[in-house]
């Protein structure tokens, strides 16, 4: 009897040691679990405030684009970020572009309670990007969002225009086409989709799935009278022509290369188009107006030497069209010059300049849906209808 009694005292003894181990190996994995939770919390907070210090390293860079982008952030990030729990992260910066600011910091944060399953820290990376502070002019924007190649450059295309930035809207694949044999030397080039066909050429300061502008004179612009047709249907062969403002219907040749001279006015084009055959064209506080899909198509050899009105209603617009039109072409085959001044604005046209095509212009801004560019030669400047590209006030911008 008493031998049974020892044997389930020793039995008892022996589910006792069973359960503290297994009430020992649960405490484990309940302490790790809610480890792991804490420590993903501390890492997110610590990954916050990197991402927050970045961010104002990279914009205190942009304020400075001249200096030392690599020990501009890092001075800046090191004074905003308290590295206590991580050491001193690592942080890398670079211009990406002539106006884009690019960093990265990386750290590590040391496991807590969560090193009871094995984890010993966690990595952290974050990147931050700005644009320099600076108010740019856009003289170029082509405007369709879906057009494949909506800026097509061919070769023999040159586009002088150092100061100005041609902006690029579509996110189709391709966005735009480059050939080789073309130049474009302008500020930047802001091209909305990740793709493009680059056959060469030379176009510096390049972006791709950069937040081209939006169209800044949509609905903002006059409405001339155009009900009723002042000149219908003409033909001008040579010799000197004198026009005077009004509502144009149907269809006017300019043969035989005439010389014309416009008087100061609005010129409405309506129902038809004018075809220009050579001779020359002059006039000052000039203004064309397309009220409907009619067009001006410059044929051969034509000299041009124009500008907008300096006032009043018009002031700063040479061409321009009606709203809400459907597509069609506008195109330009041939010049001897073309110095024109101030805004074009055809945003349902779909541009070509053909070869020849020569155009000085100083204050100038061309809006079209489309564009292509065949062996022209564009001597550009921004002026008083330019578009703002980037920050009016010069602030660096935060951009990734």
């Amino acid at each position: 009897m008493n031998k049974t009694k020892n044997m389930l005292a020793r039995f008892r003894a022996s589910c006792r040691g069973n359960i503290t181990v297994a009430s020992a190996l649960l405490f484990t994995v309940v302490i790790g679990t809610v480890g792991v939770a804490v420590d993903y919390a501390v890492a997110l907070n610590v990954k916050t405030r990197m991402h927050a210090a970045l961010d104002v390293a990279v914009l205190n860079a942009a304020q400075d684009p001249s200096g030392d982008v690599q020990a501009l952030v890092a001075t800046s990030f090191n004074a905003n970020f308290d590295d206590r729990l991580t050491g001193t992260p690592s942080v890398a910066a670079a211009k990406d572009s002539a106006t884009v600011i690019k960093a990265s910091a990386s750290a590590s944060v040391p496991a807590s309670l969560s090193a009871v399953l094995g984890f010993s820290s966690t990595s952290l990376h974050v990147k931050s990007a700005a644009r320099i502070g600076e108010s740019s002019d856009a003289c170029l924007l082509v405007l369709d969002p879906s057009a494949s190649q909506s800026l097509l450059v061919n070769s023999g295309a040159s586009v002088s225009a150092p100061d100005c930035e041609i902006h690029v809207k579509s996110t189709a694949n391709p966005a735009a086409i480059f050939n080789s044999g073309s130049t474009i030397d302008s500020k930047r080039i802001c091209i909305a989709g990740a793709n493009i066909i680059d056959n060469g050429g030379t176009h510096p300061n390049l972006e791709t799935s950069c937040d081209a502008i939006g169209d800044p004179y949509a609905g903002t612009l006059p409405t001339p009278s155009t009900a009723s047709c002042d000149h219908s249907n003409g033909n001008y062969n040579g010799g000197t022509v004198n026009l005077s403002p009004g509502v144009y219907c149907g269809w006017f040749n300019f043969n035989s290369s005439p010389t014309v001279h416009f008087a100061p006015g609005v010129y409405v084009i309506k129902s038809g188009g004018w075809n220009v055959n050579g001779g020359s064209w002059t006039g000052s506080s000039v203004t064309f107006y397309y009220a409907d899909t009619s067009k001006i198509q410059f044929n051969s050899a034509v000299d041009i030497a124009m500008s907008a009105p300096d006032a009043g209603t018009y002031k700063g617009l040479f061409m321009y069209e009606a709203p809400g039109l459907s597509h069609s072409n506008f195109i330009l085959d041939d010049t001897r010059g073309f110095d024109v001044s101030d805004l074009i604005y055809l945003p349902s046209r779909d541009t070509i300049f053909n070869s020849g095509s020569s155009l000085t212009a100083h204050n100038f801004t061309l809006v079209v849906n489309t564009l292509i560019l065949n062996r022209t030669n564009w001597d550009l400047d921004p002026g008083r209808e330019a578009m703002t590209a980037g920050a009016e006030d010069g602030t660096p911008t935060l951009i990734e």
